[in-house]
């Protein structure tokens, strides 16, 4: 009896330990080799901190098994810190730091132009809250301007923010009167020059914009990745499931799946693709977005490359930033930076305007040495 236990016991503990490097995995390798990796990745939170507990056990009870999650543990740490911080560095920026610029990302849902949220006056209450916060640089997803109704036309917006006289935006979808849905930068400080990456077949994109930020510039990218696209009937049968699926919650699923995969490929493409653009940046880089992607993920891993992530940096907990109302929130929006740079003060805002939480950072150009 005794070695079945130990047999079973070791089998738990080993299978744990793989299951936790196999969704680490999913950083590294390309969702268009081995699409069904990548899904692993939504698991690693839980299965890191179902290794802890295991290690923790087994460490009470004096067993040299503690050995193996104690090792997958440490494999995975520093995807872990991606994931999860204790505090953050917080600083009164005005009068500690060098050249402090205050950037903030922010997916607005199209100023809620579709009522999703119950909020009243959505447009107004979300510029005034963007303006209470005073970032110097905002970076617009799902940016959104209409002639009718007045608070989505341009020149309402334009009134609004008109302590950010320089923008730069862009249209993925063009309407009549220079309005439509894209993305949009707002800055305080001159914009020299901007551009767009769009991708083929898609509504998502990425714009950048060359800011000089008293003497320094610094290319701001905006992105805004490949989305998985559910429709309500879709939310509804994962409302729905439970372990005796209809026929149609089996068609259901098999569509989600397919949306999934597509999505988790055309992600990548757009990530290689504009991890180059960063690569060959002639500035130094701050990058801003919704990129719908995990923190362990190979998007994420291409995206930042060599450069700081904020909330790494200064955030705290989970840092979930996704505020759909029938999906686990996580975080997939993010500000990154050049490794020269220090970040401090992330913040996440929980306010309920969007599907998504705007998140802010406070950047130094030229730390202390």
């Amino acid at each position: 009896m005794k070695k079945i236990l130990y047999s079973i016991s070791l089998t738990i503990v080993t299978l744990s330990a793989l299951a936790l490097l196999f969704s680490t995995a999913t950083a590294y390798i390309p969702p268009g080799s081995l699409h069904f990796l990548a899904f692993a990745g939504f698991a690693f939170v839980a299965l890191w901190i179902f290794n802890l507990a295991l290690a923790i056990i087994l460490l009470l009870r004096k067993s040299w098994f503690v050995l193996i999650p104690i090792i997958a543990l440490l494999i995975s740490l520093p995807h872990w810190n991606h994931c999860f911080r204790i505090w953050g560095k917080n600083v009164e920026a005005s009068l500690v730091l060098e050249k402090p610029v205050t950037v903030m990302s922010y997916n607005t849902r199209m100023f809620d132009y579709y009522k999703h949220s119950g909020v009243n006056n959505t447009p107004e209450v979300t510029f005034d809250f963007i303006l209470q916060q005073s970032p110097d640089i905002i970076s617009f997803q799902e940016y959104y301007t209409k002639l009718k109704p007045e608070e989505y036309s341009p020149a309402a917006i334009a009134m609004k923010f008109r302590a950010y006289p320089h923008r730069y935006f862009e249209y993925t979808e063009k309407h009549k009167g220079n309005t439509g849905y894209g993305l949009a930068i707002y800055s305080k400080y001159p914009i020299i020059e901007g551009g767009a990456i769009r991708f083929d077949q898609s509504r998502n994109m990425t714009i950048y914009a060359d800011i000089d930020i008293n003497g320094t510039v610094v290319r701001v990218f905006n992105s805004h990745l490949e989305s998985i696209g559910f429709q309500d009937s879709e939310l509804e049968v994962l409302d729905s499931l439970d372990f005796r699926m209809s026929e149609s919650q089996k068609r259901g699923l098999i569509n989600i799946s397919r949306k999934l995969t597509r999505a988790l490929r055309s992600r990548a493409t757009q990530a290689e693709t504009i991890s180059g653009q960063i690569a060959e940046s002639p500035y130094p880089v701050i990058v801003c977005g919704d990129f719908n992607d995990i923190p362990v993920s190979y998007v994420y891993r291409k995206m930042r490359g060599k450069l700081k992530d904020a909330f790494t940096e200064s955030g705290s907990g989970f840092g979930g930033t996704y505020n759909g109302r029938r999906l686990p929130s996580f975080r997939i929006d993010y500000i990154f930076h050049d490794p020269a740079f220090s970040s401090y003060n992330f913040r996440k805002f929980p306010v309920k305007y969007s599907d998504h939480y705007p998140i802010m950072a406070v950047i130094d150009l030229n730390p202390k040495r």
